[in-house]
């Protein structure tokens, strides 16, 4: 039967008006225990990162992001669910499993909707490629949490290079997948850019929109990099800084293929990219976290902030080579994506819109930020920070005019403190218990990093 061409127009118009109605692709590249100053555009010296640098010419440089925890799986929970995660009683990584809590409790409480559940109705496509790290019991998988493409591992971390004996199924450091029987590892960081090009060039001529999540295990320990990496980076002396350098360097390779593949797809200029790191660089490791002071597990500047870009080319508000002073949290990322949609922000999340502060120069927009890591917390308010660690004084700072938190204001600052002290405070008791405990022994070496934190320093 022929179509009259009057219908033809109408259905013509609205599948071109449904292609421009789409909201934009959004992608999200973090690295795993990345030092703050390990980038050409945060400082370093040492490491080539000439793609990643790129998106920061191409992008802005938000100077004062932060994630939402100073550990990995609480880091993940926070920006998959727009929402700290002392809000669902997650506060350390499940490092311990304790005999009375099933395996089940280690996850991310079924509770929590995370961005399937929010982008799935908008037509999104949603992938994760990597490292999964919010659970791996029946039921936690990114295929239970609604994610329509999944290669990766489910646990905390594994092995760059092959090894003798891979077992699939839930085992937390094997290679699973529900769309590709293409599981052998080569070089993790390579293979993980492998699936996430494959994924894009799927949808190179589709109009609905997608979110993908490319979750690196690098630089996390242990420091494996590729021949030709080392090669890049022989100027540098410590051979652990070196082989750590090195993945940093295969990192920033494998981010490049990404943007190309984008390019290639078409998809540059209306997909939003996002590189940042989960956390700062661990404890007592090659990492560098200049200018700040702590690392990974505190929440010191150099635990939870960490180098965020962002780059959209279709939106005037990302200025290319801008760099944003307002905080902007990984909470944000949700909201900033319902609203590009046109969705309203529910009720519940934590973060806000982004948009508007990523094009600010001028005046700061106040935000408050909470940290709960094992029996420590802390608090951010405008530019005080209130950081509170067993057996000792209180702790505050004014970030703006002391990034490095050298000066404790509070014994001389009383009266700033005691509202932060009373909003902590208020957070802590109106939230869920922590849902796993972690060793002993953690909790005592916890004490001991923030004994003896100070600022870093960029290597010679």
């Amino acid at each position: 039967m022929k179509m009259n061409f009057g219908i033809q127009m109408v259905i013509l118009l609205l599948l071109s008006f449904q292609a421009m109605a789409a909201g934009p692709n959004f992608v999200v590249i973090m690295a795993d225990d990345l030092g703050y100053g390990d980038l050409g555009c945060t400082g370093s010296r040492q490491i080539p990162t000439p793609h990643i640098d790129s998106l920061a010419r191409d992008g802005v440089f938000c100077s004062r992001a932060y994630v939402t925890a100073p550990m990995c799986a609480p880091s993940r929970m926070g920006m998959l669910t727009g929402r700290f995660p002392k809000r669902f009683g997650i506060t350390t990584n499940p490092n311990v499993k304790m005999n009375y809590l099933a395996d089940s409790h280690y996850g991310l409480p079924k509770s929590e909707k995370c961005f399937p559940e929010y982008l799935r109705p908008l037509g999104y496509a949603c992938a994760v490629i990597g490292k999964w790290h919010l659970g791996h019991a029946e039921g936690q998988t990114p295929v239970d949490r609604g994610f329509d493409t999944w290669w990766g591992f489910l646990g905390g971390s594994r092995h760059y290079f092959p090894q003798k004996k891979e077992v699939g199924g839930l085992n937390p450091s094997a290679i699973v997948s529900n769309v590709s029987s293409d599981t052998q590892v080569r070089y993790l960081t390579d293979d993980i850019a492998r699936e996430s090009i494959r994924f894009i060039e799927k949808h190179k001529n589709r109009d609905n929109p997608f979110f993908l999540f490319v979750s690196f295990n690098a630089p996390h320990t242990p420091y494996e990099a590729k021949r030709e990496d080392l090669e890049v980076v022989r100027g540098i002396s410590d051979p652990v800084r070196r082989k750590y350098a090195a993945v940093v360097h295969g990192m920033d390779k494998a981010v490049g293929r990404i943007l190309k593949a984008l390019d290639e797809a078409g998809k540059s200029r209306d997909t939003m990219v996002v590189f940042l790191s989960d956390n700062g660089g661990a404890p007592d490791g090659p990492a560098c976290n200049a200018p700040f002071k702590g690392e990974k597990r505190l929440h010191y500047e150099g635990g939870v902030r960490v180098p965020m870009i962002i780059r959209f080319p279709n939106d005037e508000r990302v200025r290319p080579g801008f760099v944003c002073g307002q905080v902007i949290s990984t909470v944000d990322f949700l909201p900033t994506l319902l609203k590009l949609n046109g969705v309203a922000i529910p009720e519940g999340l934590d973060g806000q819109d982004m948009m508007p502060m990523l094009k600010s120069a001028d005046s700061k927009i106040s935000r408050t930020l909470y940290w709960c890591t094992d029996y420590t917390s802390a608090i951010l308010r405008g530019n005080l920070k209130y950081l509170l660690v067993p057996n000792r004084l209180p702790e505050l700072y004014d970030i703006d005019q002391d990034r490095t938190e050298m000066k404790n204001l509070f014994p001389a600052c009383l009266r700033n403190a005691a509202p932060l002290a009373d909003k902590l405070g208020s957070y802590l008791m109106t939230t869920p218990p922590c849902r796993y405990p972690d060793a002993v022994s953690w909790s005592a070496s916890l004490m001991k990093q923030y004994d003896k934190a100070k600022p870093g320093r960029q290597p010679e």
